[in-house]
């Protein structure tokens, strides 16, 4: 339908000499209608007239279009606002119903590719809750590409070599022969050093090099994280290993060069293209004592991304590596890769909190909370929900409480139960044949259908802006128009057709709600 207004008022635009591409968003307050645009404010400033009198304008050529979908078109403050007909509304139960699963699915990116790497987390310790927030976001944002047309990679960079493992080989080489430290201080803590110290002993040799120890270590934590993801509902197409990378830096510092976008400074080898993202500053890729950095081994993994022919790259970064964005752009365009391919989601903070109060809940594995913890208490499916419940530039509070209750104020287990009732009614009525959507007319009714054909747009719009987020409160939304309609009105009655009528509404309500619990990687249960 935005698609046919878009059209209706270009054409009415190219009647009075102006040449914009309109936006047409929903109104936040829906007694303006189902679309709106600021068309008119544009075209006065253009044509210097006043937006009244070409706003009175465009609406008169706009009814002449006959738009059978729309009974009503309005200039209020600005915007020229369009109404639904009750028709057009009714009828798109039935287009619902007909499309069942493949609702709100779209070909608008067939035939092109996107690579989404997220978590990657921190490899020297169990898979902690703030990282795991990427999870959701990363997967979600998967299934909705997936939905319009890409093909996507799922990835993850394990990160088995450099400084840090070689400092958690140290920890755990102490942990095993702890007669042979002197004054060094041991960087990682927490009882999961113990336990990763007691499974690799035997594998630990006297004087056997730090940086074997933490890759030993490393690889036994990459298979519990690899299991704490797939308990969170995550499978990955590919994980990349920093060692490989490492191999190919040589190769790529020798492309740097002739590009000239290195240079040699105080013993180090710095990249400095000097280009629109870093300007004035430089970072290095390979230090004093010859050791390439992460960041070298990131170019290559960027650049093998791109070099697939990519059509989307997204890293889903914690919000602390804000500053490595501008190096990775700089990077990619110094490789002449389209730096608008390549798109970033940072994400904030976890807090958890229980009673009302912010806690820490694992003494034993030091200063955070795993996210295993969370996922054996709250389960896969509120897990996912409340991470994704608020904007990922937002910090956050997790309560676990809250999402442990089976009560109607735990928002998961609301929409699901929401799903259970309508299948629990589906199951008492025949199969559906041409049900008299006409009969739908009451406020829940015709409120209840304007949600569910929001449904496509929405992924439109979230495989453009990013916002994951935005499925957790349509589907809330959604649960809590189905369940004011089934307080107010009673779906089987003595009226025949009412009852086909309101079924099919049940029937395309039950198809969408399970299209958004489907992309947000949550269980749609039929009885619960």
């Amino acid at each position: 339908m935005k698609d046919k207004l878009k059209l209706a008022i270009k054409k009415v635009l190219k009647e009075i000499d102006v040449d914009i591409d309109p936006l047409i968003e929903r109104p936040k307050d829906p007694n303006f209608g189902d679309y709106t645009t600021n068309v008119a404010l544009i075209a006065a400033k253009k044509l210097k007239k006043s937006p009244q009198g070409v706003a009175e304008q465009l609406v008169e050529k706009l009814k002449k279009e006959k738009l059978e979908e729309i009974r009503a078109i309005e200039f209020v403050s600005g915007f020229i606002n369009f109404k639904l007909s009750d028709s057009y509304l009714q009828n798109q139960i039935l287009e619902i119903i007909r499309l069942d699963s493949k609702y709100g699915s779209s070909d608008k990116y067939k035939g092109k590719k996107a690579r989404v790497e997220f978590i990657s987390a921190n490899p020297t310790g169990p898979l902690h809750i703030g990282n795991a927030r990427g999870g959701p976001i990363g997967d979600v944002l998967s299934n909705v590409l997936e939905k319009v047309g890409y093909k996507v990679t799922r990835e993850y960079l394990h990160n088995d070599v450099g400084g840090q493992v070689k400092q958690l080989g140290q920890t755990i080489y102490y942990t095993i022969y702890p007669d042979k430290k002197n004054d060094e201080e041991l960087f990682y803590k927490g009882e999961y050093i113990k336990k990763l110290a007691g499974e690799i002993r035997p594998q630990v040799k006297e004087g056997m090099d730090f940086e074997k120890v933490g890759r030993i270590a490393v690889e036994i934590l990459l298979k519990v994280i690899m299991e704490d993801v797939k308990a969170m509902g995550i499978k990955f197409d590919l994980v990349r290993k920093e060692s490989g990378l490492r191999e190919k830096v040589p190769t790529l510092i020798e492309n740097l060069e002739k590009k000239t976008v290195v240079k040699e400074k105080d013993g180090a080898l710095w990249f400095a293209p000097n280009d629109e993202f870093l300007k004035d500053r430089e970072t290095v890729v390979r230090k004093s004592d010859g050791e390439f950095t992460y960041f070298a081994s990131d170019i290559v993994y960027h650049k093998e991304k791109f070099a697939d022919k990519t059509d989307l790259v997204v890293d889903v970064l914690g919000a602390n590596h804000s500053g490595h964005v501008p190096r990775l752009k700089a990077a990619i365009n110094s490789l002449g890769f389209d730096t608008n391919k390549f798109k970033v989601i940072l994400y904030e903070l976890v807090r958890i909190k229980r009673n009302g109060l912010a806690v820490k809940m694992s003494k034993r594995q030091g200063d955070f909370v795993t996210a295993r913890e969370v996922l054996d208490m709250v389960g896969k499916d509120a897990f996912r929900y409340f991470l994704l419940t608020t904007a990922p530039s937002t910090h956050m509070d997790f309560d676990v409480d809250l999402a442990s209750k089976k009560a109607n104020d735990n928002p998961i287990f609301y929409i699901q139960y929401a799903y259970s009732r309508i299948s629990s009614i589906l199951k008492e009525t025949d199969k559906i044949i041409n049900p008299k959507v006409e009969l739908l007319k009451e406020n829940e009714e015709i409120g209840l259908i304007r949600h569910l054909i929001k449904f496509p747009e929405l992924v439109e719009e979230i495989s453009q802006s990013f916002s994951v987020h935005f499925l957790t409160t349509y589907s809330y939304q959604l649960a809590n128009l189905f369940h004011k309609l089934y307080e107010s009105h009673k779906v089987l009655s003595e009226n025949q057709d009412l009852t086909t009528a309101r079924v099919g509404l049940l029937t395309a309500t039950k198809a969408v709600l399970k299209n958004s619990l489907d992309l947000l990687g949550i269980e749609a249960p039929e009885r619960m």
